[in-house]
């Protein structure tokens, strides 16, 4: 009977010391998840100001590099285009006034193209070279190295003044700065900026487009700011050669901007779309497209590095 009564007082021990433990790890677990909680409310209500810092004199060269590969197939007969576009972006700052709005010139520095069309001989186009330029490339050959546009821009990005020196042509360069939000921000803030293409209608009437691109402040990592963007087309459209045109234009990523330096520090959007009947019931387009900055900043002719 003692035996019992000692084997029945240990297995209530080991009941009570079983439940002390679940009950320690679920404080433990209460504790780590109002950490976790403690801290996510900190990251989200931590502020933060992006905006562009630039100084007068200031160069900022932009590597932009755009890759594009498109199929299509109609009534059986199927094309496909590859291209890759690299330029060099250069803004050079012109001043700077009291409320930090920024005077710049753009200019294409330098670029090199290529593009192959199944069933014809690849083109090829480098602006350093001396090689006879592609008709394709004139028009972005006559442009190298020229000032091509003068802004007036506030700290945020938004255009206050443009003056084109020349009919700007893009080829594949981007925005020349992306906008960014007004005041301070936290983490999930978004903000927006109006956008619009034009297309074609089955008519041979021009119609515009209404798209925006969707911006919003994903993380703050070592100085640098994660914001992703995606592009939102506002205009309802049902016709799918409608569509095939206006998907060019859709691109979803990321951008990552140095706060305390005020720049864009590199970004990388890309485009993966597919459109069934654009031309004929059986007609499928396939579009996939990358686009990738990496920005560096000369000032005092120093080159600025941003040390992650």
């Amino acid at each position: 009977m003692k035996g019992f009564k000692t084997y029945r007082i240990a297995y209530l021990n080991a009941i009570l010391l079983v439940g002390a433990s679940v009950v320690q790890f679920a404080a433990a677990d209460d504790a780590v998840e109002s950490a976790v909680n403690a801290a996510t409310k900190a990251a989200t209500a931590q502020k933060y100001q992006l905006k562009y810092k630039f100084r007068a004199g200031d160069e900022i060269r932009i590597k932009v590099v755009q890759l594009v590969s498109m199929n299509t197939r109609i009534q059986g007969t199927e094309e496909s285009v590859r291209s890759r576009s690299e330029a060099i972006k250069y803004l050079k700052v012109r001043s700077v006034d009291g409320q930090g709005n920024i005077a710049l010139d753009h200019q294409v520095e330098r670029a090199n193209m290529w593009q192959k069309i199944s069933g014809q001989e690849e083109v090829r186009y480098d602006s350093t070279s001396d090689n006879p330029v592609p008709e394709q490339y004139e028009a972005l050959n006559e442009r190298i190295g020229k000032p091509l546009t003068t802004v007036l821009i506030t700290p945020s990005g938004q255009m206050l003044e443009r003056k084109d020196h020349i009919f700007t042509y893009n080829p594949g360069i981007g925005l020349l700065l992306p906008p960014l939000p007004e005041g301070d921000v936290s983490i999930g803030h978004k903000w927006y900026m109006p956008d619009q293409t034009k297309v074609r209608l089955q008519s041979g009437k021009v119609k515009t487009i209404q798209l925006r691109k969707h911006y919003s402040l994903e993380k703050v990592e070592n100085g640098l700011a994660t914001i992703k963007q995606r592009t939102e087309i506002l205009t309802p459209i049902t016709d799918a050669k409608v569509k095939s045109q206006v998907i060019q234009r859709i691109q979803h990523g990321y951008l990552k901007f140095d706060i305390q330096a005020g720049r864009l520090f590199n970004s990388r959007l890309e485009l993966d779309e597919r459109v069934i009947g654009f031309n004929g019931p059986t007609s499928h387009i396939h579009y996939l497209g990358r686009l990738t900055e990496q920005c560096e900043l000369v000032r005092d002719g120093v080159q600025k590095v941003s040390v992650r």
